[in-house]
């Protein structure tokens, strides 16, 4: 139930009363209240001293935090009470600090072992390294996690630490290969991308419980996953993972997919239309190819908000803002001083003519 403060935004909290939830946090180490941070010279590891967050990638991390959110009540339609549960909607937050608080507190929880072990260890797979991909990463690094290399996503998703998440950061050359050798040229692929092909769906996809998409697509280029696929990873998955205690048990491993990139029939196939942020879920049924508005039943949580940064308004005022602000007077200003600016003077020729 909503436990809500005045002038603060609702916080779920878990099925543990308040008390004990703050004895919990008490029972942790000093040196380990600090926010995790990845260290990019040994993949990841808990951060002593937080490294700044970047700033300027706020208007790209609602996604993230959406999808977290996301998952809390997907697994709680599936059976289970998660740390999700502390995290909310990206705009039910005041500014981004206060959604990074629950984010931070969630991570709390998976820190002290307090994930289902039915569950199994949790695994995020982040597809380009722009900004839009980036400003997710910064969300997630709030979490305590480890980054692991693709190929790597297989053996810590049946044995790893149920005391942090894995994520993996997806480049082109992880899951293209030509169709004629298996072999991937950077150079011919941006000249001639239909020769190529993606594994994605064998190689990373059966491994992953949550896929944050953020890479360009373009008709010619290779999808990453199709309807096909989708059907093949709603399959129940024999694992012989150590954490097969408790119950009920996952339907399978692909859960959630948040397509920040919003391309409707792209890269994600069957990301049918874009979710709003009213109705931000919904659950893709690949054998009946509908999507049902809800976070209960049979199929893959699907979230696509196109207007993302409408939910962080401050943060994504401030950033695109601070970029127009220097062509403000090029683009805006059409007389000064009397007379027309050089890029309006067209309008006097204009007037002449009348």
């Amino acid at each position: 139930m909503p436990f809500l403060t005045p002038g603060h935004p609702p916080r779920v909290f878990s099925s543990l009363s308040v008390q004990m939830h703050s004895q919990l946090l008490a029972a942790i180490p000093e040196q380990d209240l600090h926010r995790w941070h990845p260290n990019p010279a040994a993949e990841s590891s808990l951060g002593d001293c937080p490294g700044p967050l970047n700033e300027s990638l706020f208007p790209f991390s609602s996604g993230m935090i959406n999808i977290l959110h996301g998952l809390g009540l997907r697994f709680l339609a599936l059976g289970h009470h998660t740390p999700f549960m502390h995290i909310g909607m990206a705009h039910n937050y005041r500014n981004v600090s206060q959604a990074i608080q629950a984010v931070r507190d969630c991570g709390y929880e998976i820190s002290m072992g307090l994930m289902p072990k039915s569950i199994g260890p949790l695994t995020f797979c982040f597809t380009g390294t722009g900004n839009v991909s980036k400003g997710a990463q910064d969300i997630i690094n709030e979490l305590p996690v480890e980054y692991v290399e693709p190929h790597e996503l297989k053996d810590v998703s049946e044995t790893g630490d149920m005391t942090k998440v894995y994520a993996t950061v997806l480049s082109r050359h992880h899951h293209l290969v030509r169709k004629s050798d298996g072999i991937y040229d950077p150079i011919e692929y941006e000249i001639h991308p239909e020769l190529y092909t993606s594994h994605f769906r064998t190689s990373v996809a059966p491994y992953t419980t949550c896929l944050i998409n953020g890479i360009y697509w373009d008709p010619h280029t290779p999808r990453l996953l199709r309807r096909l696929d989708a059907q093949m990873l709603m399959r129940p998955q024999k694992s012989s993972s150590a954490y097969n205690e408790g119950s009920p048990k996952l339907p399978h491993k692909l859960l959630a997919i948040c397509d920040i990139s919003a391309d409707t029939g792209g890269s994600i196939e069957f990301m049918n239309e874009c979710t709003t942020i009213d109705k931000p879920f919904c659950i893709y049924d690949a054998d009946q190819h509908i999507d049902h508005d809800s976070v209960e039943g049979n199929g893959i949580l699907m979230c696509s908000i196109d207007n993302l940064p409408a939910q962080l308004p401050i943060e994504a005022t401030e950033y695109f803002g601070d970029r127009l602000f220097p062509y403000i007077w090029e683009m805006a200003v059409i007389a000064s001083n009397g007379k027309l600016t050089p890029k309006f003077e067209y309008i006097e020729k204009l007037r002449e003519r009348r």
